[in-house]
């Protein structure tokens, strides 16, 4: 028995990785998280009140959504995306933690953006560009887009941050308003 449990073991990690390849060629967007020392900037930049709704577009494990449920106890909180697994992950830890974060499996592309104030997305620049029509779209006016990565070429944003000064690699932070 204590040899199946090994051999399951050692299993596991290239069976998690044959799974994010098989989640990436259904998406074509690769599982990144928000590095964790981010999360102070981006929180000190973006404004989330107990009325706010706040919606992640790709959540993965929800970090995110989970980081912002417990700073700031935001009205709704909603997470999409395409990996049973990682919905699955992300519904045991709300029930868990007792938290009333939404998890759903569905295309972002098919979700409700109507009632969001705030968006986060952490995406490839062509899934950004391909979700901005639908957010312009579909957001209410004033509603904040936040986007870790590349910015939308020819749109007006808000504010840049730069998550890391003076190191070679260079991530920004941008912030939009929907009009």
């Amino acid at each position: 028995m204590l040899d199946l449990i090994v051999i399951i073991l050692y299993l596991l990690p290239p069976l998690y990785l044959f799974y994010l390849i098989v989640i990436y060629f259904v998406t074509k967007v690769p599982y990144a998280t928000t590095p964790q020392e981010y999360y102070n900037t981006i929180f000190k930049n973006i404004k989330i009140t107990k009325k706010t709704k706040v919606y992640e577009l790709g959540c993965g494990k929800g970090k995110f959504l989970f980081e912002a449920d417990k700073k700031f106890h935001p009205a709704e909180l909603v997470g999409y995306d395409l990996s049973p697994l990682h919905i699955f992950y992300d519904k045991v830890k709300a029930k868990i933690l007792k938290s009333k974060i939404k998890f759903y499996l569905q295309d972002f592309f098919k979700a409700d953006l109507r009632k969001a104030d705030l968006i986060y997305l952490f995406l490839t620049p062509r899934s950004v560009k391909q979700i901005w029509p639908k957010i312009k779209k579909e957001t209410k006016k004033g509603a904040r887009v936040v986007i870790l990565s590349d910015g939308l070429p020819g749109v007006k944003y808000e504010k840049i941050i730069d998550m890391r000064p003076g190191k070679d690699h260079n991530s920004k932070l941008y912030i939009y308003k929907s009009a």
